[in-house]
């Protein structure tokens, strides 16, 4: 008998001996049963895949029935206690406290080798994954996670059931006319916006399906007045809140009062290290000053992440290391690389886009910063935005060690490496092909001030709206959103790519491009890698 396969079978034999002495009814007892095959064999898929290489998920994919099971079971409710079954296998798998449900209990247990196993095969210890499994955005991630398979089944990428982050165009007036908005926003700026009482359930919606993560932006979110409230509504519901700047109206006495109501990130623009590049594209004079005024004062108040943003084009490039070099003295612990995006006013900015060479020689040094940070264990970290193919220069540059996923994340951000050291970085290694690339209708949507979901933020495109709908009722049945998740139809060079998997593409830059969603990347530098058969 294969190894594995006895492993399964032991382990098996344990979860039927446990089912029947904690159950007392036959009918119960079968579906335990069921429940304990189903876990075996899922163990064996997963040892099993051991063998396989890297980019074969076919075995995995062969499971993907038990698996789509076995997520509906746990994503469910209780229907004795009514808390998602999965909520209750965190609370016992990580911590003393045991579920006072006999039903949760058993799911737990039943459920806790699968656990084990899952993140063995992650290279986690089991230290960490209690911790792991006990932190709050982490549990929501994963809930989302689960639902997603529960909805869509295993795929790589792997779809979430809602967006784990959703990026709000709170309003659309700003105090700027920056050249390059995608939003064609300014001071005169009208359209319809949703009202404080509006917002507010706007907000409980996407807390009810589980989102983690809610960016406010804008426009400029801190020309509205109910922005604080928004924010502490968003805050008490369990979502990490963010907010996107252009840090000219971020006072010492806004920072302190977000901070205050439940902003743990901030992101700021600044678009070059000196003023007339700077105020070029805000298309303001005097803005550069408040800007870094803007990021002194919430580096002040210590956030726990403090972002810049600068958006490359041909009048900045050669102001890149400075402004980096600006950022981290400014006292940023996160520098993100925008691209030009054609949309809004953006669509009038394409003549400032810079040459694919030079592109990739802003992207070498940006990673160039990141790598050093991470081998240092200090330093800002360095992203970038709108540029998938981020991930193949980090993961060819690094030889597969330092590089991102879904455009910001690689495990080691500070509120990880904080908590969990490297183990993060570990877990974003080992599934980088089922969360990378770009991460449209996949993990992250885009929301307009009156409440229109969209694809991504540039997309004027309405999937429904969270007045009148559910936003899981959305993102599972858009035939939109449905399209743009089968990554395994990408067309032209972003499918014959060997980084296909890891980068993507825009999906963006491609629907704007071709009329498709699925089509080529035409932003990317490199052009397909073609790996020799």
């Amino acid at each position: 008998m294969d190894v594995t396969f006895y492993d399964a079978h032991e382990r098996l034999k344990i979860h039927l001996s446990m089912i029947k002495n904690a159950i007392g009814t036959q009918k119960q007892f079968i579906q335990g049963t069921c429940w304990a095959v189903k876990i075996g064999l899922l163990g064996w898929s997963w040892k099993t895949m051991d063998k396989m290489p890297d980019s074969d998920h076919s075995l995995t994919l062969f499971f993907n029935p038990l698996w789509k099971a076995l997520a509906q079971f746990l994503a469910g409710k209780c229907d004795k206690c009514g808390q998602e079954r999965l909520v209750s296998v965190f609370d016992d798998y990580s911590s003393s406290c045991r579920p006072h449900c006999k039903s949760c209990l058993l799911t737990s247990k039943t459920i806790t080798p699968l656990i084990h196993l899952l993140f063995f095969r992650l290279g986690v210890n089991g230290n960490t994954t209690r911790k792991l499994l006990k932190d709050p955005l982490i549990r929501r991630c994963m809930l989302t996670v689960v639902k997603g398979i529960a909805n869509f089944g295993i795929r790589y990428p792997q779809p979430t059931s809602v967006p784990v982050t959703i990026v709000w165009n709170f309003t659309n007036r700003c105090n700027l006319n920056c050249l390059h908005c995608h939003q064609d926003s300014s001071p005169t700026s009208s359209g319809l916006e949703l009202t404080t009482a509006q917002a507010l359930k706007v907000i409980d919606n996407m807390s009810d399906a589980g989102v983690a993560i809610l960016t406010f932006s804008g426009g400029e979110p801190l020309v509205r007045g109910d922005l604080y409230e928004a924010v502490k509504r968003a805050d008490d519901s369990g979502m990490l809140c963010t907010i996107a700047s252009n840090g000219t109206l971020m006072t010492a006495k806004a920072a302190e009062q977000l901070a205050r109501v439940g902003i743990k990130r901030v992101e700021i623009g600044l678009d070059g290290a000196k003023a007339e590049t700077h105020d070029f594209l805000r298309n303001k004079p005097g803005s550069f000053e408040a800007t870094v005024e803007g990021i002194r004062n919430c580096a002040a108040v210590g956030f726990d992440e403090l972002a810049v943003t600068m958006t490359l084009h041909s009048k900045n490039i050669g102001e890149l290391e400075e402004t980096m070099s600006l950022a981290e003295k400014l006292g940023a612990t996160r520098f993100y690389l925008n691209r030009l995006i054609p949309a809004g006013r953006g669509m009038d900015a394409s003549h400032l886009d810079v040459t694919s060479e030079e592109k990739i020689k802003a992207l070498e040094a940006l990673h160039k910063k990141f790598y050093k940070s991470v081998t240092d264990g200090c330093g800002m970290q360095c992203y970038a935005r709108g540029m998938t193919y981020y991930a193949r220069l980090g993961y060819e540059r690094s030889e597969g060690k330092v590089f991102t996923v879904s455009e910001a994340l690689s495990g080691h951000e500070n509120m990880f490496q904080e908590k969990f050291g490297l183990e993060v970085s570990k877990i974003v290694r080992r599934l980088s092909t089922g969360f990378g690339g770009c991460s449209v209708g996949l993990t992250y949507a885009g929301l307009t001030a009156s409440g229109d979901l969209l694809p991504c933020v540039p997309a004027p495109i309405k999937l429904g709206n969270l007045l009148e709908q559910d936003l899981e009722e959305i993102c599972v049945q858009n035939e939109l959103l449905n399209y743009i998740r089968d990554r395994k139809a990408l067309k032209g060079s972003c499918k014959t790519c060997a980084y296909t998997d890891l980068c993507g593409g825009c999906r963006y830059t491609a629907y704007i491009t071709n009329g498709d969603w699925l089509g080529p990347d035409a932003s990317c530098p490199f052009g397909p890698k073609i790996l020799n058969v």
